[in-house]
């Protein structure tokens, strides 16, 4: 059999099989789904775009793991975070006390610098490793367990480092200028008269 998937026969699995993740055992390249090493899965559910079926790995052998790759273009964080181009893995491996994620995400924020106003894209860089116990005797400080039904939805866990990541006070460059504070003319396009006039008078003095 081909080694790639065919886009018909994905789409087709996913109808027939109706649920939130499907995992088939070949490759395949699908722009803005979750693509897997050895297999891949598919999200069908575009409410819950990070919940994953996570089930097969409860009862694999201690130090199986699997990665998950995501890219979004553009994806909405409940409840409040707007990202571009998140980008990401998350390794989920079996240990002896529950499920251990470790993930590795990027994406761009549209923020406003504290300077100039402008809007831009902030660059947001986030590593974690987070623990899902078995059981409420091997929870760790953040409280995660594994759900009953297997499926471990990453989006709040990842919503968070992302957010932790977003500056106080962003800044479009280093060495933004900022604004007049007499006529709010942006320093970094022009010079305007108010700031000849403080250097003229600084030479003179």
């Amino acid at each position: 059999m081909h080694p790639w998937c065919g886009y018909e026969r994905l789409i087709n699995i996913c109808q027939k099989n109706q649920k939130n993740l499907t995992t088939i055992p070949h490759y395949a390249i699908l722009p803005s789904y979750i693509i897997l090493t050895e297999c891949c899965s598919i999200v069908t559910e575009n409410r819950h775009p990070m919940r994953l079926n996570v089930g097969f790995l409860i009862n694999s052998p201690i130090g199986t793991s699997r990665d998950f790759h995501f890219e979004f273009p553009r994806i909405h964080l409940q409840p409040d975070l707007d990202l571009n181009d998140l980008i990401g893995v998350a390794r989920i491996g079996r240990t002896p006390q529950g499920l251990l994620v470790q993930g590795k995400f990027q994406a761009r924020f549209e923020a406003e610098c504290v300077r100039c106003l402008r809007e831009f894209e902030q660059p947001l860089d986030s590593e974690f490793s987070e623990l899902y116990a078995f059981n409420r005797r091997s929870v760790s400080e953040s409280g995660l367990i594994v759900p009953e039904d297997g499926k471990i939805d990453l989006e709040p866990l990842i919503r968070e480092y992302l957010v932790i990541e977003i500056p106080i006070s962003p800044l479009c460059k280093i060495d933004c200028k900022g604004l007049c504070s007499i006529c709010g003319a942006d320093l970094n396009e022009m010079t305007c008269e108010h700031q000849l006039h403080n250097s003229d008078a600084t030479i003179t003095s």
